[in-house]
């Protein structure tokens, strides 16, 4: 199994990127050849490939397979591609085309997580000393989902600025034929920002009152990633009901949701490190 999990760990970048590539064809526009089954069909096996890997993990380490940063960045890869999947497939039509070109900028992003991942995570499988309890698991699944749904908030917000960018300059180019409508992507921007608050306050407060109950070294409120997770939940929490805030235009949540997906990547940088995460030492 461990031979099957290192094989799968060095093909799952490959596979996104080839996902990406072939969702990106639909900027092509009629140019392009006509791939739209096998996208499909690649990001689906690949994401299937991916819980494989998750599944052998969790057999060979006998508890709950995202267990080190590593993993959990790789966690976050396969969530995003796996939402995405689920919005693709709810499209239909014309709409379903325009989120060929959001796939290939998301799954790019996901291919690129997945090589960090792949690519500085450990060889060798250590199994925590004690498992996993069920609220590790419980902050450790719903922080992962909300990163995920907080990246999607992110990649449509920045995709709205575009699109209205060249709508303003009315230049209508593959962008303007090959993403969804304004609308949508303002829609996307928001739910997905509501979807990843909601996680994200599961997730953080778990994660504070474990730190408590556990008496964590190196826990501080004013912890890097702390107080970036925190900021983080306030901030997509604004963006999620940005509608009811008067003032607050889908133009200024997709600045908003755009900046905070930076924010939320040094985040998740930031658990790499050592000397900066207590996360390392828990």
């Amino acid at each position: 199994m461990r031979t099957a999990i290192q094989a799968l760990t060095v093909l799952l970048p490959s596979a996104y990127l080839l996902a990406a590539i072939l969702h990106g064809m639909a900027f092509g526009g009629d140019r392009a050849p006509q791939v739209d089954r096998p996208r499909r069909i690649v990001l689906s096996v690949t994401l299937l490939l991916h819980l494989v890997c998750f599944v052998l993990r969790a057999l060979v380490l006998g508890h709950f397979p995202v267990s080190d940063v590593w993993s959990t960045l790789s966690a976050v890869a396969m969530c995003a591609a796996g939402l995405f999947l689920v919005v693709a497939r709810r499209s239909s039509g014309e709409r379903s085309v325009a989120y060929a070109g959001t796939g290939g900028v998301v799954l790019g992003l996901v291919s690129l997580l997945q090589l960090i991942a792949s690519a500085f995570g450990p060889t060798q499988l250590v199994a925590r000393a004690g498992g996993m309890g069920t609220y590790q698991v419980l902050h450790v699944a719903t922080s992962v989902l909300a990163a995920a749904a907080l990246i999607l908030s992110g990649v449509h917000g920045i995709l709205y600025l575009l699109l209205y960018r060249q709508m303003r300059a009315r230049r209508f180019g593959l962008l303007f034929a090959h993403l969804p409508d304004l609308d949508v992507l303002a829609r996307m921007t928001r739910s997905s920002a509501l979807s990843g608050f909601l996680f994200l306050t599961v997730g953080v407060n778990v994660g504070i009152a474990m730190a408590h109950a556990e008496k964590s070294e190196g826990f501080r409120y004013a912890q890097p990633e702390v107080l970036l997770s925190i900021v983080l939940w306030i901030h997509f929490g604004v963006i999620a009901f940005s509608r009811h805030i008067r003032g607050f235009s889908a133009r200024r949540a997709s600045f908003a949701a755009a900046g905070g997906l930076v924010a939320l990547l040094l985040s998740l940088m930031l658990i790499l490190f050592p000397g900066i995460s207590f996360h390392s030492r828990l």
